[in-house]
């Protein structure tokens, strides 16, 4: 029993076993607890429609073992008696851990919901994937960086001067790469507005093409003639695009030119004509057909019909069909077509006098 009694360090034999056994019985107890309490939480978090709680357990889920070793100690710690100086780097290294183990919480949580985010709004999306990338690492950085700053500080490191070195390097480095930054916010915003997708048709000022990828810097689009167009997404979205890929419907129109010397009778039965072709195709809607105009050399109709799919193939297979319809029913009723000419009178001679 006087071994127990002895002093070291500042605390008797007794004193020092008693701070070893709370340490170890708070660490063994919260390893056991813990994960059960977790178990339990995950159980309930399914159970329930939001998905705050599921972030939640993620985040518990990322308790490290250093945590309860930290937690352990800092119970047995004040149970006995520290000098200054020891006393001080020992919360300082608790300090650490608690604020490491904190991170790992707040970037377990928040991949989750990330997560969770592009699954449910966003499934199957490659580009979405990719950008989500990218915000989880800046997210995750991000976060690092904060318990970085806090740590340092707790270490006793003027952090002021740190972040105002850093500001003035960001600043530095963000005027050096603005138009790298410009297109990477820009690919964000293509990929959550979603003014177009991959395979989309666009017509960009005087260039169109089919959208092949949507990267972080630039866009891709195949041209008809089949070269590769590269447009930087800064530069793209302050455009004006054209946007082929979202239509719902085609419009046509086309205008019919026949000669003045077809008999009235026959010009007033031609709307009907043309009306009877286009409801004859599957995919069209006829909408009009009027005579426009008396014009210089021929006689105007005017047609418009829609066609209810937006295939350019289909809308060019239709129309040659209308065509060629047209011709046929032309023809047979003895319409024909205009073409510009002109008719030159020649004045009689008048007798010579004589």
């Amino acid at each position: 029993m006087d071994f127990l009694s002895e002093i070291v360090w500042g605390n008797s034999v007794e004193t020092w076993l008693a701070g070893v056994a709370i340490f170890l019985g708070t660490a063994l107890l919260l390893r056991f607890l813990v994960p059960i309490l977790i178990r339990r939480a995950t159980s309930l978090a399914r159970s329930t429609s939001t998905y705050l709680d599921d972030s939640l357990v993620a985040a518990a889920g990322a308790t490290r073992g250093f945590f309860y070793v930290a937690v352990g100690v800092w119970a047995g710690a004040r149970y006995v008696r520290l000098a200054s100086g020891v006393e001080q780097i020992f919360d300082q290294v608790l300090f650490t851990a608690l604020l490491l183990q904190l991170c790992l919480w707040l970037v377990a949580g928040y991949r989750s919901l990330l997560l969770y985010a592009r699954d449910h709004r966003y499934p199957d999306d490659p580009e979405v994937a990719s950008s989500f990338n990218l915000i989880r690492l800046l997210g995750t950085g991000t976060i690092w960086f904060l318990v970085f700053v806090f740590v340092l500080q707790v270490w006793g490191v003027n952090v002021t001067a740190l972040i105002t070195g850093l500001g003035i390097g960001g600043i530095a480095i963000a005027l050096a790469v603005q138009n790298i930054l410009s297109d990477l916010f820009a690919s964000l915003s293509i990929i959550f507005d979603k003014p177009f997708l991959v395979g989309d048709y666009l017509q960009v000022d005087s260039l169109g093409g089919t959208v092949e990828s949507i990267g972080l810097k630039s866009t891709q689009l195949r041209s008809i003639s089949g070269e590769q167009l590269v447009f930087s997404n800064s530069d793209l979205l302050n455009s004006r695009i054209r946007n082929y890929g979202r239509m719902e419907e085609r419009r046509a129109s086309f205008t019919l030119r026949i000669v003045y010397e077809t008999d009235p009778a026959v010009v007033e039965k031609i709307p009907t004509w043309v009306r009877e072709i286009v409801e004859a195709e599957e995919w069209a809607r006829f909408a009009r057909c009027h005579l426009k105009t008396l014009g210089e050399w021929a006689l105007e109709f005017e047609t418009v019909y829609h066609l209810t799919v937006p295939d350019y193939e289909v809308f060019m297979d239709v129309q040659q069909r209308v065509n060629l319809a047209l011709m046929r029913r032309l023809t047979t009723a003895g319409v024909e077509f205009a073409y510009p000419t002109q008719l030159q009178y020649q004045k009689p001679l008048e007798p010579m006098a004589g």
